[in-house]
């Protein structure tokens, strides 16, 4: 799944490579990536455009595209450093192939052609637009080429925007790629995610979002996975709660202290992981890594477990002999409350998402991705922004 939440995302990376290959059909030189990126671009600054610049979970780069809508022609839109440099495109590429609207010969992007399920998708999904007076597909191709540089039509707005559902028809056969996979696709990956589609369907209606097994996930080991995994990010957050503790601690100047002294200072912090390392440890899973990180953070010595994680750290924090010391530039003396650049697989909102405390972030975005297959995406945003403002 990647960090799909909604459609228009398979829609845009996809339509990306429709585009790309029907222009390089009629002599052009183009990268998948390149046009899938001026798709998205023009996709979001239309949007933006739209509704005044409102910024909105579903797009990205307003402080970027604002100022920007004059030129809108694939020349300018395509140029690098026009839009973000983490597009949405790039949470895509694991989930267009797996799910069948793309072919890899190659992990790469620029590599993936568009399966007969893609062109399929795409065509459903931009039948109800004729921007003027072509399908979506001609005129983006016509756009790309430099024969039309006319942008300003709610025909394509509409057809590209982030902000509105797809079609019915087009959610049907999203459903039916999350249903039926790849062609290349292991038969348990696609009943992990056709029960796990199951079971956020009807936690839609249920308000009932603890952790007792759903009678959708029918498969033991899919199950101990799901439980396992959200006790693992819970071992995962609570280090780096760790180390945020032990930077906060040395101050802005970064002055250097010893791994006991800092183990003393930020021992509430190395407590609370050491516990939430037992509990994960407690589930008996069998990955190698998560184990050996595990009994790392639930070491007796609170000295030998901070150790172990700047060890592991380097980036931020580092180790000379017995001192910790600040790493570079990405020390700031400061616990970090907020993340300032999203994982590219995890830049959904939050908000009432009604799945357990602690599950994947990928069930989360399937649960969205549900919603806006019933055309319910928007009212859901909707009502946490005023929830959120209305707390403030």
């Amino acid at each position: 799944m990647g960090g799909v939440w909604y459609g228009k995302r398979f829609l845009l990376a996809t339509l990306g490579i429709v585009v790309a290959e029907r222009v390089r059909l009629r002599g052009g030189k183009v990268q998948n990536i390149e046009v899938a990126n001026a798709v998205e671009a023009l996709a979001c600054c239309l949007a933006f455009k739209g509704q005044g610049w409102q910024p909105d979970a579903r797009l990205r780069g307003r402080t970027k595209l604002q100022g920007q809508t004059a030129d809108l022609s694939f020349r300018k839109v395509g140029r690098r450093g026009f839009y973000v440099s983490q597009p949405m495109r790039m949470a895509a590429v694991r989930a267009l192939p797996a799910l069948g609207f793309a072919e890899n010969g190659a992990t790469r992007f620029n590599a993936f052609r568009a399966s007969d399920e893609g062109e399929a998708f795409v065509e459903d999904a931009c039948r109800p637009y004729s921007p003027y007076n072509r399908s979506v597909v001609d005129h983006l191709v016509k756009w790309v080429r430099g024969e039309e540089n006319r942008t300003d039509t709610a025909s394509l707005s509409d057809a590209l925007s982030p902000l509105l559902a797809l079609p019915g028809s087009a959610c049907t056969q999203i459903r039916a790629r999350l249903e039926l996979g790849g062609k290349n696709e292991e038969p348990d990956s696609r009943l992990r995610r056709r029960s796990a589609l199951n079971w956020v369907a009807r936690l839609d209606t249920d308000p009932t979002t603890d952790w007792r097994r759903p009678a959708e996930i029918s498969d033991d080991r899919h199950w101990h996975d799901l439980q396992a995994g959200a006790a693992f990010f819970a071992v995962r957050d609570a280090a780096i709660a760790t180390l945020d503790a032990v930077e906060g601690a040395m101050g802005r100047e970064g002055r250097p202290t010893s791994i006991d002294d800092a183990a003393r200072r930020t021992g509430h912090s190395i407590d609370a992981l050491r516990r939430t390392a037992n509990e994960f440890l407690a589930l008996g899973h069998r990955d190698a890594e998560a184990l050996d990180f595990s009994r790392l953070c639930a070491a007796d010595s609170p000295a030998q477990v901070l150790r172990g994680l700047v060890e592991r750290d380097g980036r931020v924090l580092r180790l000379a002999g017995s001192e910790v010391r600040p790493a570079g530039a990405a020390f700031r003396g400061t616990a970090i409350e907020e993340s300032s650049q999203a994982d590219e697989d995890d830049d959904g909102p939050t908000g009432d998402v009604r799945v357990p405390s602690g599950v994947s972030y990928r069930v989360r975005n399937l649960y969205l991705l549900n919603l806006d297959m019933q055309g319910r995406l928007g009212e859901w945003l909707q009502r946490n922004r005023s929830e959120a403002a209305h707390e403030q």
